[in-house]
């Protein structure tokens, strides 16, 4: 997500094989996958306006179009490899679409088909048919890291940590296999074997409606605390019923939890923030690349009946784009205080542009700004109180392969497994990647709490086994264990 540092690339070129081309698109990767789940980018919403209906992808006759057109008849006539696409004419145009967007610098400008631009809404609404669970993918394991309140996957016990085995009796390894099969008709049985402690459960699940927006509760002498995770459609009505619940129940200040959200629709921004600013207030200022700004003004508000006495706002290196309009709008207008990590830093807009064939241009049309004009585009909103969580959260998962790391050797897989040992309680020696004694006896130690056979060496495995725990503590005891939520705490209760 960060820009990379400039590099001198001297480019060699091959052809790769289709089978070639298959492993790469199955590189191991590590992916958050909410049931639905793509990265979420901040962009203006689907308004009239910003819809565009057009007849045809190539148009004009300049003598570029026209070079373009002589490419891709060449290629859709001649290139050998074109067989093995289902539909030549279109796979080559959305190609040819997407290189073009990809090398212009602009990550947040893309291409999407129809298929990827109905899964990019749906992952920001959050509103589907499957059991409520959030998992992570590492390597071809599909770990559980969250199970949303009152879903039919929590009130069949699954928790953070299990491993997706099965699902309707077929083995699973990639995500999207996963999801595929989880997702269906409401009210239809899903059965799924889940690995716990290395033992099997199995689990009869029926499908129902789940929305993930936001949750809500009351945590601490009359603090309130709201989780939101994605900028959906529908936030600010859900958002308005759980303060609704918070001044019934007499809670003063609050807690809004906008960590790993990666933004939404700008319109859920324009309705959000009337339930916490004066009207007159600016949200945000966009500036365009003729250096005009405009402000969005807040009007009808309704902050006058969600009064509190002080407002906390929880971000971390995740918390990107809309989280940020919002954290600053917050910040700058109410004196909300920001805990956590320093944001993501993405501050530019996208409007969307819809084809005929339901694809659709993503592209970034302006800049946005906080209330004061500052822009964060690069650089985040460094909190007002830095709290990092334990180091295993921001360690990299090594891809170690077949490799065993063996005792009396410095690799990043021992220094992952010393930080995750560290965190679990069963390690208070050194994390620089050293295969020490100590570690060998954390390790040891470990395997024999739960139940595992350690044979003296790390491996992949290891790693893994390391890794569930680590979600599973994290899940099961995050009360106790999220500092930077007690820093939140804290604050709200000055």
């Amino acid at each position: 997500m960060d820009n990379e540092k400039q590099k001198v690339q001297i480019k060699v070129e091959r052809h790769k094989w289709a089978d070639e081309i298959a492993k790469e698109k199955q590189k191991r990767k590590l992916i958050t996958i909410t049931v639905l789940a793509i990265v979420v980018s901040f962009f203006v919403g689907w308004q009239a306006k910003g819809l565009v209906n057009t007849p045809s992808i190539l148009r004009g006759t300049s003598s570029e179009m026209e070079r373009f057109e002589q490419v891709y008849d060449s290629v859709l006539s001649n290139w050998y490899f074109s067989k093995d696409m289902e539909d030549p004419a279109k796979e080559i145009i959305d190609n040819a679409i997407k290189g073009m967007l990809e090398r212009n610098g602009d990550i947040h400008t893309s291409y999407m088909t129809g298929e990827e631009i109905k899964q990019f809404n749906d992952s920001i609404n959050r509103n589907f048919v499957g059991i409520g669970v959030q998992y992570m993918q590492v390597d071809t394991l599909n770990i559980v890291t969250d199970v949303f309140k009152n879903s039919p996957a929590e009130k069949a016990g699954i928790i953070a940590g299990d491993i997706f085995s099965k699902v309707n009796g077929e083995s699973t390894s990639a995500g999207e296999e996963v999801l595929k099969n989880i997702l269906g008709e409401e009210g239809t049985v899903v059965e799924i074997e889940m690995i716990r402690n290395q033992e099997p459960i199995t689990f009869s699940i029926e499908r129902a409606e789940i929305s993930a927006l936001v949750s809500g509760k009351i945590i601490d002498n009359n603090v309130a605390y709201l989780n939101i995770s994605s900028f959906g459609r529908t936030l600010s009505e859900v958002t308005e019923e759980h303060l609704k619940d918070f001044k019934a129940a007499g809670a003063d200040s609050l807690i809004i939890d906008l960590r790993d959200n990666g933004g939404g629709y700008l319109n859920t921004i324009q309705t959000m923030v009337k339930l916490f600013l004066e009207d007159g207030q600016i949200a945000y200022q966009e500036k365009f690349s003729d250096s005009k700004t405009t402000s969005y003004t807040v009007k009808g508000s309704k902050a006058a009946e969600y009064k509190f006495k002080n407002v906390v706002v929880l971000v971390n290196e995740n918390s990107a784009s809309a989280s940020e309009v919002l954290t600053l709008a917050l910040q700058e207008n109410i004196g909300a205080i920001v805990v956590g990590n320093t944001t993501y830093g993405k501050g530019t807009v996208q409007n969307q542009v819809e084809f005929k064939d339901s694809s659709s241009l993503k592209v970034t049309i302006a800049e946005w700004l906080g209330p004061n004009g500052d822009s964060i585009n690069g650089v985040g909103i460094k909190p007002d109180e830095l709290v990092l969580l334990p180091e295993i959260f921001y360690a990299r998962f090594p891809d170690l392969g077949t490799l065993e790391i063996k005792y009396d050797t410095v690799d990043e897989g021992v220094q992952y497994a010393q930080k995750a040992l560290s965190y679990l309680k069963f390690h208070t020696g050194r994390t620089d990647g050293y295969f020490d004694s100590a570690t060998q006896d954390a390790l040891q130690s470990y395997a024999t709490s739960n139940g595992f056979n350690y044979k003296g060496v790390i491996t992949s495995d290891v790693l893994k086994q390391l890794y569930s725990s680590v979600l599973a503590d994290w899940a099961m005891n995050r009360t106790e264990v999220d500092n930077q939520l007690h820093k939140a705490i804290e604050v709200a209760k000055r």
